[in-house]
């Protein structure tokens, strides 16, 4: 179940993100909570981090090693010159945790750059399943992802870094809201013609606007929905708040938005990581430019495209979507082969965003649902 380590909201979800798996081990979790204490700011979850992943590298404890230095790399910018070695240390420990002999790595080409992507082929699969990630996620994260959908015999899997993603937004690649784009330069590389599609997080926007454009897709899993990302913005703001940002459209609006949340993000350490880590991957860099770029995110008014089987995933308590979108989503989808959807809440342990805390529970609701095809 979800672990309550500290009061700031965004500081634990990525805790319980990355250190679910050591949920059961009491030495790490009073060794997590004890670290824990000494964090007040992003430069005290670094250093913090960053010391506990050299000991278990140290100790020869690849898998928790990666763990730390996921959550040591997190709140580091792109232009933080510690990003890359952290990232390098995550990366040398995590492959010592998987069989890289089943893993084809390769490089898709997309607007004269290249999305950074890996096939496993499973013997005598027929199917396949695409799959990525969204705001913040990394094709190693994805790689621990299809082992968790071992059952998926039928399945090959291709997993993919998009525009704005991991190496691709290093590479100057911004992220689009018409990801309909990378997922055909992904079927055209691999010459399918056709695919399941997985989004995770932000990827539940994603997959869902890339099924709307692209028959080619058969079946989406929105793992968790996402109806628009500037609900992730808003969804905490009070009504003074909401009005400040009806004014984004006019200069002195714009002007008056920059203005204040760059002061606020001097003291909000969430809202200071929200804003540099979406300039990095929309390359804005003013609240008001990344606003208006978050808001492209949205379904409304695409909705009636969407014709394949689908899969919403909610939970009850998702800190970056409404609930109520489930709802409103799966009423609009009305020209979908069929709607399926799963709702975590408390009493079952998945009701974080992606079900965080007992991710176990959205596992089985895909297996199910692709399995029944």
């Amino acid at each position: 179940m979800f672990q309550t380590y500290l009061e700031n909201e965004q500081f634990n979800f990525q805790m319980n993100r990355f250190l679910e798996p050591y949920y059961e081990d009491s030495a790490i979790q009073e060794t997590v909570r004890r670290a824990a204490a000494q964090i007040v700011d992003t430069e005290s979850w670094y250093e913090t981090w960053t010391a506990l992943a050299g000991q278990a590298d140290s100790d020869h404890r690849y898998g928790l090693a990666a763990s730390y230095y996921q959550l040591a790399d997190f709140y580091l910018s792109e232009d933080d010159p510690r990003k890359r070695a952290v990232y390098g240390e995550f990366r040398a420990n995590f492959y010592q945790t998987v069989d890289r002999s089943e893993l084809e790595f390769s490089a898709v080409p997309y607007e004269g750059k290249a999305l950074p992507c890996v096939r496993v082929s499973r013997h005598g699969a027929e199917k396949t399943l695409l799959f990525h990630g969204g705001f913040d996620s990394r094709l190693e994260e994805l790689i621990s992802f299809s082992k968790q959908l071992d059952a998926l015999k039928e399945y090959n899997f291709i997993m993919f870094e998009g525009p704005g993603q991991g190496e691709a937004v290093r590479a100057g690649l911004a992220l689009t809201p018409q990801w309909e784009k990378p997922v055909r330069a992904v079927l055209d590389y691999y010459r399918l013609e056709r695919a399941d599609l997985l989004g995770m997080s932000l990827g539940g926007y994603l997959c869902l606007r890339a099924a709307a454009f692209e028959p080619r897709i058969e079946s989406v899993v929105a793992y968790d929905i996402m109806y628009s990302a500037f609900d992730s913005l808003t969804m905490k703001m009070d009504a003074s708040g909401k009005q400040l940002l009806g004014g984004i459209n006019t200069e002195a609006g714009a002007v008056l938005i920059d203005k204040i949340f760059t002061k606020k993000a001097e003291t909000d350490v969430d809202l200071a990581f929200k804003l540099k880590k979406t300039y990095d991957i929309t390359h804005t860099d003013q609240p008001s430019e990344m606003i208006k770029a978050v808001m492209q995110y949205t379904l409304d008014g695409i909705e009636d495209r969407i014709t394949q089987d689908v899969l919403l995933l909610a939970g009850t308590h998702d800190q970056f979507v409404p609930f109520e979108r489930y709802s409103l989503l799966k009423q609009r989808l009305v020209n979908a082969h069929s709607v399926t959807g799963e709702v975590f809440d408390e009493r079952t342990g998945g009701e974080q965003h992606c079900q965080i805390g007992r991710k176990q529970l959205a596992y089985d609701a895909i297996i199910r649902f692709l399995q029944r095809k």
